[in-house]
């Protein structure tokens, strides 16, 4: 008896949540997810929860609310459909589709949740090399206008709202920030006068929310297209920089 209890333990363990569980009987029964056998699906689960009964194992509420609402479906789907009446439209949906639903958007999480992992264990194998020093063979260049294509400004700016959306926490408080496009250039043009130097376009955009980092992105599209700050790139594949604009 200890054996199965133990077992039994190591299975539920195996589940994130009834959504899980759900997923693991429509598979072990062979059965379209779209076309939910109600009857078979809630015998299973309902006998899964009552060896968990029998073997003292403590429930989670959610497991309790799913098959209750299994329950109601099955009850829902041998109801005689009436031929006219008020009940036509309340019955006219089948009962199954929001569960139905439910199933494949967690199934779509779950699959992106396990590409992540794998990306993951792929990345963890890779020794990265340690960055050189090769200031001295740079040579800047600066761009013709229209050197600098919309698809490229446009891929540095998904990256690093990628890249900020993947540092934010899933829940957190929404704050309103105050911060204009002329704010932003002011304080674009105090970094640059105070570094005297190039300033790499993408490490503008590393740090801040996502409307400070489209505030800056169009604050530099700005300068650029008033002559304030020009685009250097040292090579075909160098970053993309910018510099202010010195008039010759």
């Amino acid at each position: 008896m200890e054996m199965a209890k133990e077992i039994l333990k190591l299975e539920l363990e195996a589940f994130q949540g009834p959504f899980d569980l759900l997923l693991h009987l429509i598979k072990e029964l062979k059965v379209d997810i779209n076309d939910i056998p109600m009857r078979e699906i809630t015998e299973q689960y309902m006998y899964y929860l009552s060896s968990m009964q029998e073997l003292q194992l403590d429930i989670a509420g959610e497991y309790l609310v799913m098959a209750a609402t299994l329950l109601e479906i099955k009850a829902r789907m041998l109801l005689p459909i009436e031929p006219s009446g008020e009940l036509e439209s309340d019955y006219e949906e089948d009962p199954r589709e929001f569960l139905v639903q439910q199933l494949l958007l967690y199934q779509q999480f779950q699959d992106v949740a396990t590409a992540l992992e794998i990306n993951e264990a792929k990345r963890a194998k890779l020794y990265m090399r340690p960055a050189e020093d090769l200031s001295q063979f740079e040579k800047a260049i600066p761009l013709e206008a229209g050197a600098v294509s919309l698809e490229q400004l446009a891929l540095l700016m998904s990256q690093a709202l990628q890249r900020q959306q993947d540092r934010e926490p899933r829940q957190r408080e929404v704050e309103y920030e105050p911060l204009s496009v002329s704010d932003k250039i002011n304080e674009i043009q105090l970094l640059i006068e105070n570094t005297n130097r190039r300033i790499a376009f993408q490490d503008l955009l590393k740090i801040g929310s996502r409307n400070e980092i489209i505030t800056t992105f169009m604050a530099i599209l700005e300068m650029v297209r008033k002559q304030t700050l020009v685009f250097y790139q040292a090579s075909a594949l160098a970053p993309i920089e910018i510099k202010r604009h010195e008039l010759e």
